[in-house]
């Protein structure tokens, strides 16, 4: 019998000089039938990423496989599989899986590709960051502390960092941190948005300009590189690079030079460069919108920021910071109930929306409801948002058993109704996105009247 500490797959421990490490069970992921039969992945982080394209841990030479076609979390109770919206979806006993937990050997089928994860009872260690903060970065949970730690090792040198993760994650805010931290500190952190700037223009606002180099170029002006220097560069939404300046950039990163709009010479800049995308970069490689030697290079450490719900330990705490920027006693604008359908929402929007969430509570209650377009409703104070703090309210007399129980089915009704709605009125393909099967989401529907059988 194995002992209680191989029971997990992840956990904290502490070290004798008080610091703290996070402890993962190893696994392997074999490939065991199709074009990459024999190819295995050793599990030794909290997370890999399966599929075709070349930015993968796992790199399948299959053509019915998507370029980022599914991701394997370890967590604390298994290895959590989910399927990352691929074309052919992945199954596991025949069922195709939307998210699933692993606790045991599990075989998934993907395209013409079968994998087995088998757990081991080998252990990694893997360096958790004492803090709760970096630069404006907040979070107490296990994947912001490991994150902390990655940023912090990483600000020690001027490697080339790419920032990955879907939008408002906080991929500025990771790389001001990163500039923080670093030998760098004391020098300027300058931001370039590749996306807001029009394509005439970008060439200039990087490398900068001689006088006359164009119509109204009436003086020279430096870039961002050159206004860096000493400093670090933060290319946000670097997908969005014309193709045409990509040769430039891809100078800078190997020679540290720029030349400036309108000039012949080559000038040396002193710039550490951390690039930003909330885009799958080889897939614009293969597309032939994105050069490959410049995404080799801008990759060469690649930073995964979490989703939201990925990390609902940090939600209560993110809430109440918002929070705190605009009244005096939070939690008389968060309380149990409100943080209830904060950890039940999803927050497509991340950080990003909850911080709007919050800011609307507290100075446009009326609108707070609205602000999470479908979300579970957030109880408000006054105005015509009232209606929910009505409710809650008029369960005050309940007890608490009967009360959670009317608040998780008006969640369910809303759940149910919106993932219906999504997959326009199948039941299959929403039972699948809900992950539970599709004789269950039926019986959910009658309970709660949402099917008419008549």
């Amino acid at each position: 019998m194995r002992s209680s500490s191989h029971d997990t797959v992840t956990r904290v421990v502490q070290r004798p000089d008080g610091s703290e490490v996070l402890r993962l069970r190893r696994a392997v992921l074999a490939v065991i039938a199709g074009p990459d039969t024999g190819l295995a992945l050793d599990i030794d982080r909290p997370r890999v990423v399966v599929g075709s394209g070349d930015d993968c841990d796992l790199t399948l030479h299959d053509r019915a496989v998507s370029k980022q076609h599914l991701a394997i979390d370890a967590v604390a109770d298994g290895y959590r599989i989910r399927d990352l919206d691929s074309t052919n979806g992945s199954f596991i006993a025949g069922l195709r899986l939307g998210q699933v937990l692993a606790r045991t050997a599990t075989q998934i089928s993907l395209g013409e590709t079968e994998l087995s994860l088998r757990p081991s009872d080998a252990e990694v260690e893997l360096p958790l960051s004492a803090r709760l903060s970096l630069g404006s970065l907040l979070g107490e949970s296990v994947e912001m502390r490991y994150l902390f730690a990655l940023l912090e090792r990483l600000a020690r040198s001027d490697t080339t960092v790419l920032l990955e993760g879907e939008s408002g994650t906080g991929k500025e805010l990771a790389a001001e941190a990163l500039h923080s931290v670093s030998p760098r500190a004391e020098g300027p952190f300058i931001v370039v948005d590749c996306g807001a700037i029009p394509e005439n223009l970008i060439e200039s606002e990087l490398f900068g300009h001689e006088r006359g180099a164009f119509t109204g170029a009436d003086r020279a002006r430096v870039g961002a590189f050159e206004e860096a220097n000493g400093g670090t560069v933060f290319l946000d939404e670097i997908g969005e690079l014309p193709l045409s300046l990509q040769p430039k950039l891809l100078r800078v990163l190997e020679g540290r030079q720029i030349k400036r709009v309108g000039d012949t010479r080559y000038r040396a800049v002193d710039v550490r460069i951390v690039a930003a995308t909330n885009r799958k970069l080889d897939g614009e490689v293969a597309q032939g919108r994105f050069r490959q030697d410049l995404f080799y290079r801008l990759s060469v450490a690649r930073v995964q920021l979490p989703a939201l719900r990925d990390r609902p330990d940090d939600i209560r705490l993110l809430a109440h910071h918002f929070a705190q920027q605009h009244v005096d006693d939070s939690h008389a604008l968060i309380d149990r109930d409100v943080e209830s359908l904060l950890l039940a929402y999803h927050w497509p929007g991340n950080v990003r929306q909850l911080r709007n969430v919050i800011e609307q509570m507290a100075i446009m209650p009326e609108a707070a409801a609205r602000a999470l377009q479908g979300a579970p409703p957030i109880p408000t104070r006054g105005g015509s948002g009232g209606d929910v703090a009505r409710e809650l309210e008029r369960s005050l007399p309940l007890s608490l058993h009967e009360g959670r129980r009317r608040w998780q089915e008006r969640f369910d009704r809303f759940y149910l109704a919106e993932q219906l709605a999504r997959a326009d009125g199948v039941v299959t393909h929403a039972a699948e996105a809900a992950d539970i099967p599709r004789q269950t989401f039926n019986r959910l529907l009658k309970r709660y009247g949402l099917r008419d059988d008549s």
